[in-house]
């Protein structure tokens, strides 16, 4: 009897161990976005749309409410994301006061099983609304969820998500499905046990989104320049230069991407709204192969583009590969060319920091007079390279590329800086009234997004160049996340509506 209880824990545990763990946020990139998609925002909300009278310290950008800051940061981080000088105060509300940190997740969270975070400071609730929640439909705002008691040092919550549950004997009794799941919400409530709430490093075990949870973390960076997130819809890196296009390569291997009589490739692929480039059909490639094949998709631009770079980061799912560099010095074409750290097979998007390559062992002895030490400011071309060195197991049909980006800065003024206002216009918002001022005419595109993720308004409008205003004068007291798009230029901003 105890042999067998003794098998079953162990077995639990590898297959535990053996689960994916997605990290939705380690907050260390600062730009309060999650890594579950690009416009899955952190937030604050309180109770005074229910008549309350809570509130919250946290300072305000044109953005709104900051949450992700540094007095919420974990040992050893540089950023969490909290709520400071908290004040319960219940007012005309019926019930309980609160004030809630949350984030809102437009693709669910399908798979996830165990959510896990570090905290410090009030007990709270840890919720999960679905989709049709927000609106009662469902469960009466009986949302799923679980208290965690508070603590004035670091602990780290895990949370099963067969643990979260409704109130007994309120609203309809559903099963929690965390493909439709809209939000996660941190919410005090009634009393509170500190006047503070921090948390970091948000993990989902199970998880097919998110990025890595491993513990090799990226440099931290304080600034990332968009390179291409290809989202203007054309295979031109336009931050390179006017010159600089995307193109595929094919030297014993072979793909199924096709090219026009103008020598453009079909590599752009739009998905979900979301636009990316893609080697596809890939054949031919055998590891081990000494013949060395190879496939790969490239961008050339002149050297010295990338001189205040000090890594190159991008997202990509798909077969394994790793990254390739021509530099000022090394023969082209030969072998002797800088390479990244192998990157295995990934079924779902996964981000990657690259801050330097090196070349082949074997190069110091075959063609010594080749070896150069690697700078990005020597970089003239930029491979993703699927070759006979990636494993059976790694080795794919397609390969995808989206979000490449220059850790540092660019020499044109057409880069975006992440966080930040787009390059092409700025916008704000004072009350129910959006402000937005163009520097080129031509089609605006605006949403307004409540905290349940839902669209509430949207609506295109082709305009001048110079400044305009838009009122939200129909929309209810709440707060919300309003999306500014012009062309391939977006900027999120946080409306808050009393």
């Amino acid at each position: 009897m105890d042999k067998k209880i003794l098998f079953t824990l162990c077995a639990t545990a590898a297959m535990a161990s053996a689960q994916t763990t997605a990290n939705i946020d380690d907050f260390e990139d600062g730009d309060g976005l999650s890594k579950t998609g690009k416009e899955d925002a952190w937030y604050a909300f309180n109770d005074k749309n229910d008549k309350g009278a809570s509130s919250y310290t946290n300072s305000e950008d044109k953005y709104g409410t900051v949450v992700v800051i540094e007095d919420a940061a974990a040992d050893g981080s540089k950023y969490g994301a909290g709520l400071t000088g908290i004040k319960l105060v219940q007012g005309d509300n019926p019930y309980d006061p609160y004030v809630t940190l949350g984030l809102n997740v437009e693709g669910g969270l399908s798979g996830c099983t165990t959510i896990s975070y570090k905290y410090k400071g009030a007990g709270h609730n840890l919720k999960a609304t679905m989709k049709g929640d927000e609106e009662g439909a469902l469960t009466e705002y009986n949302r799923h969820s679980k208290a965690i008691t508070g603590s004035t040092t670091w602990k780290t919550a895990s949370v099963a998500v067969s643990g979260l549950a409704q109130d007994k004997g309120w609203g309809t009794t559903v099963a929690l499905k965390m493909a439709s799941v809209v939000q996660l919400a941190w919410e005090v409530k009634g009393e509170a046990s500190a006047d503070y709430l921090y948390i970091d490093d948000v993990n989902c075990a199970g998880y097919a989104g998110g990025g890595s949870s491993s513990t090799e973390k990226p440099p931290v960076a304080s600034s990332a320049v968009v390179i291409d997130d290809f989202e203007d819809g054309n295979a031109t890196a336009e931050s390179l230069s006017k010159t600089a296009y995307w193109y595929l390569y094919d030297a014993g291997g072979s793909f199924t991407n096709a090219q026009d009589a103008k020598g453009t490739w079909d590599m752009l692929v739009t998905e979900a709204g979301n636009s990316y480039i893609a080697m596809q059909g890939i054949s031919g490639i055998t590891p081990g192969d000494t013949t060395y094949p190879s496939v790969g998709m490239e961008v050339a631009f002149d050297a010295g583009t990338l001189s205040g770079c000090t890594a190159i980061q991008y997202s990509y799912k798909g077969s394994g590969h790793h990254m390739r560099s021509s530099v000022t010095g090394v023969k082209a074409n030969a072998g002797y060319e800088h390479v990244a750290a192998d990157q295995g097979k990934a079924t779902a998007w996964k981000t990657v920091t690259v801050s330097t390559m090196e070349q082949p062992e074997w190069v110091a002895e075959a063609a010594p007079s080749s070896i150069v030490a690697f700078s990005w400011a020597k970089v003239s071309k930029l491979t993703w390279v699927v070759d006979e060195k990636v494993s059976a197991a790694n080795l794919g049909t397609e390969l995808a590329i989206d979000n490449v980006k220059c850790v540092g800065t660019l020499p044109t003024k057409s880069a975006i800086s992440v966080g930040a206002a787009r390059a092409n216009f700025k916008a704000s918002v004072q009350g129910r009234t959006l402000h937005v001022s163009v520097a080129k005419a031509g089609l605006v595109k605006v949403q307004v997004i409540d905290m349940m993720g839902n669209t509430v308004e949207s609506h295109s409008e082709t305009v001048a160049s110079g400044s305009f205003a838009h009122d939200f004068g129909t929309i209810p007291s709440g707060n919300y996340v309003v999306r500014v798009q012009q062309g391939s230029a977006s900027q999120l901003l946080k409306m808050q509506v009393r």
